[in-house]
């Protein structure tokens, strides 16, 4: 039903479907406010109830145990399996290609495009017991590298921690990768700076000027394994806030890198505006990986020589599987800046 271009969702909606767009808005609202609200929740702890010792100490803990970010402590993994994520997977619905094998008797680093506006596809994935990756690379443990931030926020943090995800730092990463078998580091490369250019159409990937993922992949020994996500930049639309209009004011206030661009997306109850992600299907394909010798000091000419060999192996994984999992003909391209 629409009216005055909102177009609303029917009523008899069946309950496993309000129970996917439910997980999607609040894994959205997890990762947006979910730090603001932990901290807001913390200091109405600490100043207006008799429990304030206990605000206060669980602030203590979060600077104790600020390690946390790089040294991959087993707690909470309970939070990986539950059915929660399911729903999540469900809803797009998102899923997982393999490619080659990879035994579990070494590390690896994942180095995942696109980012996407909030990265569904990689969490589904990779953070997530939902997904079949477990059956897939069986002995290997996923761990999603994110920012550092994450881990200051209460409450959420522990979510994080749970989720095996660390941050993104060459100390976190050397952490998990050196001398250890059967981890896998996912990270996005092209970071936030790809996230602004995350829009329906050719796939704009940061990538030519990021090369301290290959330094790291040198300096441990891991293999490097291109992936990418197809119909990650379709959980969001592409909008543009009015000239002077009192979005545009807040974009420019928040230094919006993206102009007047915004991702729009749908709300819980009508599909034509919101923050809530589309349903779109996103297929993760994890590709062939790149054995690389294990150098402590690599020099500039190592770190170009293999910084090449990627850039040639990700754009034939995209090549190779665009035309299986795309259908739009706009997104055919591969842009790489």
């Amino acid at each position: 039903m629409k009216l005055k271009d909102v177009e609303f969702a029917p009523l008899c909606v069946p309950l496993r479907r309000r129970l996917e767009t439910l997980a999607a808005a609040a894994w959205i609202y997890l990762v947006v406010f979910g730090g603001l609200t932990g901290w807001a929740f913390l200091l109405y702890i600490l100043l207006a109830t008799r429990f304030w010792w206990v605000a206060l100490l669980y602030g203590l803990w979060i600077y104790l145990d600020r390690s946390v970010a790089w040294n991959n402590p087993k707690r909470f993994r309970f939070m990986r399996r539950l059915t929660w994520w399911t729903h999540f997977k469900n809803y797009f619905p998102v899923s997982l290609v393999k490619t080659h094998d990879l035994p579990a008797d070494k590390s690896y680093l994942f180095a995942t495009y696109p980012h996407g506006v909030l990265c569904a596809g990689s969490f589904s994935n990779f953070a997530t017991d939902a997904g079949q990756f477990s059956e897939l690379f069986p002995g290997l443990t996923s761990h999603l590298i994110t920012l550092s931030l994450h881990f200051s926020m209460p409450f959420t943090r522990e979510i994080g921690i749970g989720l095996c995800l660390q941050e993104s730092s060459e100390k976190s990463l050397v952490n998990l990768l050196d001398k250890k078998k059967g981890n896998v580091a996912v990270l996005m490369v092209g970071g936030v700076s790809e996230a602004f250019k995350s829009f329906p159409g050719p796939y704009h990937l940061i990538l030519k000027k990021r090369k301290g993922f290959i330094r790291v992949a040198l300096q441990t020994g891991a293999s490097l394994v291109p992936v990418f996500s197809f119909g990650e930049t379709n959980v969001y639309g592409l909008g543009e806030a009015e000239p002077n209009s009192f979005w545009d004011k807040v974009l420019k206030f928040i230094k919006w890198k993206s102009g007047n661009k915004v991702p729009v997306g749908r709300g819980f109850f009508q599909y034509s505006f919101g923050i809530v992600p589309r349903r779109h299907p996103i297929v993760t394909v994890v590709g062939k990986p790149i054995d690389v010798p294990k150098i402590v000091k690599p020099e500039k000419e190592d770190i170009e020589k293999y910084h090449s060999i990627f850039i040639d192996e990700l754009t034939k994984l995209f090549e190779e599987h665009k035309t299986k999992y795309s259908k739009h003909p706009d997104e055919m391209e591969l842009v790489l800046d």
